[in-house]
């Protein structure tokens, strides 16, 4: 109808400059049928049958707010008497209680962990009449704290031995940095022989030990026979309920998986409710150095070989010259290795002093531990937490002082606790690129990738888009690759959607475009299903 008013209009202004007698005609022509259209125009938005307007029941608001695991009370008023029937998905629970034939109470309890949802509402009036009309529910904490699988932080290198750091203080400190796990050294010729004291902090505050047995299993890996003080440990530590692994090698030659995965086997007959952690080189090392024509190879040969329960590696890609173009492959290598598996992956992030590297910063640890959580990373390891003897910057310091980035490390796991139901426990399906950079990286961002809720995203610099699966929701995360520059991005919804903040706050989104800033290192994402 707008439409053709507005032909109308330019075809008024056309004869008002003098237009021939033709144009007068069909002008005359279209206002006959418009008037005919005029008469004939059913109002859409008039109930139809037997389908009342939604003005036939209210509420209180005109959405609610609702944390996961909890409730929120709705008051209805009915226009009409009439009985209120509800119905929720995705975990979300509803209840009506009457008050009276016009009145009444709506109990909404969210799951855990939640998504904003809607609860559908139909009431049933005499003579069939219905009220059909939606309540929404909005999410700030979408999930409670011990109802969702982890992204884990380990604090390798621990304390060390430094046998002066090990006070209970200490230890309390590590997990309100929001440490899950430490690495404590079990072998004894290195200094280990405080594991137990170390097992027993650990466990006052809550956090998991990954025991380092290099020296002791690489013993048993050359030679069986020298079995005793493998067995030995083994039989001490396994009813040690805070240990959750074993390490037995770091950044290993292909020549060692043989003798590794005797070791390895070993240790699970001795004690095989806990894996065992080999931690493999990154895809910048030569060939010689891991032993392996490719990446790829030398990857797939210990994941087999060693039958690893998880696949580990390390690299720290914030060079002063820039970021290591090298680190995008060796996370395609390990993720794609590990999802044949059907196993998890852990990533280093780097966290104190280390030649030729950019000191750690928040934003330059938000971009090693983010991209490697869009890539499905289910473990951030933060390298080192005690000082190294060749460094003077880390966590904690020798003397036991605290330097800046552990407070970052501190901030950074916080942003990572309110949105890790995202990424913990989750499937990539899909990882692509945006900018200039992406033949370095990977496939660059078609159209034809995005979900039926996107038309489009184009952003001012480098981005990494990630399609992730997670108990039945479905997120798009659009990660900025620089640590030095915010990145503006553009984003066409094609319907309603939500994005999901820093804090964990769910916020609407209209169909349409939509400008975003994401600040260094960090990532936006939009929850389309």
């Amino acid at each position: 109808m707008k439409r053709l008013q507005y032909l109308l209009l330019i075809l008024a202004v056309l004869l008002s400059a003098g237009c021939n007698k033709d144009l007068k005609e069909q002008l005359d022509q279209l206002q006959g049928r418009v008037a005919e259209l005029t008469d004939s125009v059913v109002e859409l938005s008039a109930p139809s049958g037997n389908i009342a307007s939604n003005n036939g029941i209210t509420y209180d608001k005109d959405f609610y707010w609702v944390d996961a695991g909890g409730s929120v009370t709705v008051h209805f008023v009915l226009e009409n008497p009439a009985e209120v029937e509800v119905s929720a998905e995705q975990g979300w629970l509803a209840e009506v209680t009457k008050q009276s034939d016009r009145e009444g109470e709506i109990t909404v309890t969210a799951p855990d962990p939640a998504s904003p949802g809607i609860v559908k509402v139909k009431a049933t009036g005499e003579g069939g009449t219905i009220s059909e009309s939606m309540i929404q529910l909005f999410v700030k904490k979408p999930y409670t704290a011990a109802q969702h699988p982890r992204i884990d932080a380990l604090a390798y290198n621990g304390f060390g031995t430094e046998t002066a750091l090990l006070t209970l203080d200490n230890f309390q400190k590590l997990a309100e940095a929001g440490m899950t796990m430490l690495t404590v050294e079990g072998d004894a010729i290195w200094g280990g022989a405080d594991w137990r004291k170390q097992c027993r902090l650990a466990e006052q505050v809550g956090v998991k030990v990954i025991l380092f047995i290099n020296y002791t299993a690489g013993l048993y890996s050359d030679d069986p026979d020298n079995y005793k003080g493998l067995d030995a440990l083994l039989a001490e530590t396994k009813d040690v309920p805070v240990i959750c692994a074993y390490q037995i090698a770091d950044e290993p030659h292909t020549e060692a998986a043989g003798r590794l995965a005797v070791a390895k086997k070993r240790i699970n007959e001795l004690d095989p409710a806990r894996p065992v952690y080999i931690n493999l080189h990154p895809s910048s090392v030569s060939q010689a150095g891991m032993g392996a024509v490719t990446y790829e190879a030398y990857v797939d040969y210990f994941a087999r070989v060693c039958d690893l329960e998880f696949i580990t590696f390390d690299q720290y890609p914030v060079w002063l010259t820039g970021v290591e173009d090298g680190w995008y492959h060796s996370l395609n290598v390990v993720s794609s290795t590990a999802k044949k598996y059907g196993i998890p992956f852990w990533t280093f992030l780097l966290s104190s002093r280390l030649d030729r590297r950019e000191d750690p910063t928040l934003e330059n640890m938000r971009l090693q531990g983010n991209i490697n959580l869009v890539y499905g990373s289910q473990c951030n390891q933060f390298f080192v937490w005690k000082c190294l003897s060749d460094s003077n910057y880390a966590p904690i310091m020798p003397d036991g002082t605290y330097k800046e980035v552990y407070y970052d490390i501190k901030e950074y796991t916080r942003e990572v606790r309110n949105r890790e139901y995202v990424f913990a426990g989750g499937t990539v399906f899909n990882i692509r690129h945006i900018g200039q950079d992406y033949y370095l990286h990977g496939t660059h961002l078609d159209k034809s990738d995005l979900p039926e809720a996107i038309g489009n995203i184009t952003a001012d610099g480098s981005a990494l888009v990630s399609f992730i699966g997670n108990s039945g929701n479905e997120y798009v995360v659009i990660c900025n690759k620089s640590w030095k520059e915010k990145l503006t991005v553009d984003v066409d919804f094609s319907r309603e959607v939500y994005t999901i903040d820093r804090e964990g706050v769910f916020s609407f989104q209209q169909p349409g475009q939509t400008g975003f800033t994401i600040d260094e290192g960090d990532f936006l994402v939009v929850k389309w299903k």
